[in-house]
């Protein structure tokens, strides 16, 4: 049982690591997405600051995407560890056997996947949109 109580720990201070990974990953999104706003204000047609900022709208793109895959991962793996122990013939409680089945985990260890959280994946593509289709869009298009 001390041992379930010792994952169960480690598990929680990575809980909130991510979710400090994923606050700064959003204000970094923001961060891509006001750059953008602020070359396009300024009708920037210099290509190295807009090759810059669409190296930077792809980083915090990406990174938003493998935060949200990190968060899944460490779900599915929290749950895998509860299995094992329960595997083991090591009582645990009737939450975590709800919890367990929510991730839905079998015998092998979970892999990373990006597709594992989709709604970060489509919150992430959809700001990388709008940190790198304004720089190339003019702004009367619309006409």
């Amino acid at each position: 049982m001390n041992a379930m109580i010792a994952s169960n720990s480690f598990y929680a201070d990575i809980y909130i690591s991510m979710g400090l990974f994923f606050i700064g990953s959003a204000f970094l999104l923001w961060l891509g997405m006001r750059v953008t706003s602020v070359l396009v204000e300024r009708n920037t047609d210099n290509p190295i600051a807009k090759g810059l900022a669409v190296i930077f709208g792809l980083a915090v793109g990406f990174n938003f995407i493998t935060t949200g895959a990190q968060m899944a991962l460490m779900q599915q793996r929290h749950a895998w560890t509860l299995k094992n122990y329960a595997d083991q013939g090591i009582e645990i409680p009737q939450t975590a056997v709800a919890f367990i089945e929510l991730m839905g985990v079998g015998s092998a260890l979970p892999e990373p996947s990006l597709t594992s959280n989709p709604i970060m994946l489509v919150i992430g593509l959809i700001g990388t949109a709008f940190c790198i289709l304004p720089l190339f869009i003019p702004a009367n298009s619309g006409k």
